[in-house]
């Protein structure tokens, strides 16, 4: 697992290719296995939030091997995924409990409140048996 450090000129070079990639569009260098993401209405106040970077190769595993099985799971019906990138400043609105210091991080929030995370890529299996024991309380 790599621990991220957060720097002003990371964080600028970050919004800079956020910029670049939203004026480009989708299929700007190193962006090409991400998919696109639509935003249906909740079914519950539950959602996962997965923090990552770019050029993060463990978000993009977590990207291929995780994000097609639970978008194909019922769970995701009613607890919606979407994805942050760390160093964005809409990160910086979630009420998280600690710093994130792993990419990628999947962090449950119940009301823009976190409830849970998983810390680090910890492949499907895990990932599966993680979320299930976060969200079976917290429905």
């Amino acid at each position: 697992m790599h621990r991220v450090t957060i720097r002003l000129a990371a964080a600028v070079s970050a919004l800079s290719l956020a910029v670049v990639t939203l004026l480009l569009g989708p299929a700007a260098p190193g962006h090409a296995a991400r998919p696109q993401e639509s935003v249906a209405p909740p079914a519950s106040d539950l959602e996962l939030v997965v923090l990552e970077v770019d050029s993060c190769i463990y978000c993009s595993l977590f990207r291929r091997d995780v994000l097609p099985k639970y978008q194909a799971s019922p769970r995701a019906q009613r607890v919606p995924i979407r994805f942050l990138d760390l160093n964005d400043t809409a990160a910086d609105d979630l009420a998280l409990d600690g710093p994130v210091l792993v990419v990628p991080t999947v962090v449950l929030m119940k009301a823009n409140r976190e409830i849970g995370r998983v810390p680090g890529y910890v492949g499907p299996e895990n990932f599966f048996h993680a979320v299930n024991h976060l969200i079976g309380p917290a429905e």
